[in-house]
């Protein structure tokens, strides 16, 4: 077969563009396959990390440890495995890779399939700020890729638990240096409804002044805008919504009047729809990420279920006639894990993850990246 990129471009045998993508580093082979439906295929078909399933990395506050659970069937064993223990917490995970926080100002990447370790330079103090002074500093970062560019980035927010910051902090990875770039002041972003990234676009939510705006800052542009939608309808407490992100699109999980959990998306034209109502507390719904593939999540202490999306085809849950996605008090997913140990039940997040053997050396002065024995 031969390769043709546009009627007018040279083929050639696939094979060869095949051995050529092949000795791509993973994120550049991402990239390519913008080029062409012929090169999507390829790399899709050809190469092993596209062909990995995402499976659930579980993360454990607590003990900052992170579990891999694979199977999501109705034939899972409930059990998972170990693929990460260290000291410093989770900020986020892209393309296989892990960023850590260590909640004193130092942040560093990992690959757990190869033991590499990458530390990042260090963000430089925002004014009167004393580094250490917050355990809680990772929950401000966010760890996201853009898959055009095929760069990736470390976001800073500006907000606080006890003052407003005016300015967001980011690092490409690579750099040498944050960049400082103004946000709209005046407005506390309410960490506890979370930070998430989908498709080159950070997000998170300010809820002053009665209302909850969406901030929105374009991982390319590096541009920051205030969204003129906001939310479905903000709950009566700033913890009882989370930003997440649903089949590749921006969602919210929002507490409504009547006690119920439901998940909305935000659609191309800008308009929420919702897609799941779920009747359960909001600590018991897995963030930032709940949806995955043909599955969605519920934790119910330390057991954590599987529900398949299209409940009209399955004895769990069903679907209503408005194609939004109901699972009442009494149904029962799969379990998937049986999570052993204590203080599961509030130290715990969900994220995908994909196996991957990008070294992280290319990123950094062969001296600055470590491996772990």
């Amino acid at each position: 077969m031969l390769a043709r990129t546009s009627p007018g471009d040279t083929c050639f045998p696939t094979d060869v563009l095949v051995e050529i993508l092949l000795r791509l580093p993973p994120s550049a082979r991402r990239r390519a396959r913008l080029v062409c439906r012929l090169w999507r295929d390829v790399v899709d078909e050809r190469t092993t990390e596209m062909q990995s399933r995402a499976t659930v990395l579980l993360w454990h506050a607590a003990s900052t440890i992170a579990y891999v659970v694979d199977d999501l069937s109705s034939s899972s064993t409930g059990s998972y495995s170990l693929l990460w223990s260290g000291r410093q917490q989770l900020v986020g995970t892209c393309n296989g890779l892990l960023c850590l926080c260590d909640d004193g100002g130092d942040i560093t990447l990992v690959n757990p399939a190869t033991r590499e370790t990458l530390p990042v330079p260090r963000r430089p103090p925002c004014a009167g700020q004393i580094f250490g002074e917050d355990r809680r500093w990772h929950r401000e970062y966010n760890f996201a890729y853009h898959p055009t560019t095929g760069r990736y980035k470390v976001v800073h927010v500006p907000c606080s638990f006890n003052r407003v910051r005016d300015a967001v902090h980011v690092l490409t990875l690579g750099d040498e240096a944050w960049r400082e770039v103004p946000a709209p002041g005046n407005k506390r972003c309410n960490l506890d409804g979370g930070i998430v990234s989908v498709d080159g676009v950070t997000y998170w939510v300010t809820d002053g002044g009665g209302t909850a705006r969406i901030i929105s800052f374009d991982l390319d542009s590096e541009h920051i805008a205030v969204s003129a939608t906001s939310l479905p309808f903000l709950p009566a407490r700033h913890n009882d919504y989370s930003l997440t992100e649903v089949h590749g699109r921006l969602g919210v999980i929002v507490s409504n009047p009547a006690g119920m959990m439901q998940a909305w998306v935000r659609n191309k034209e800008g308009r929420w729809i919702c897609r799941y109502t779920l009747a359960c507390p909001m600590h018991e719904i897995p963030r930032p990420h709940f949806a995955y593939g043909e599955h969605f999540l519920k934790c119910e202490g330390q057991l954590l279920y599987a529900y398949p999306r299209q409940g009209a085809l399955s004895p769990f849950g069903s679907r209503l006639a408005s194609n939004i996605v109901q699972v009442n008090h009494r149904d029962r997913g799969v379990l998937v894990a049986k999570m052993n140990g204590v203080g599961w039940r509030f130290n715990y997040r969900t994220f995908a993850h994909v196996k991957t053997l990008e070294p992280l050396g290319i990123y950094m002065r062969p001296q600055k990246c470590a491996s772990i024995c």
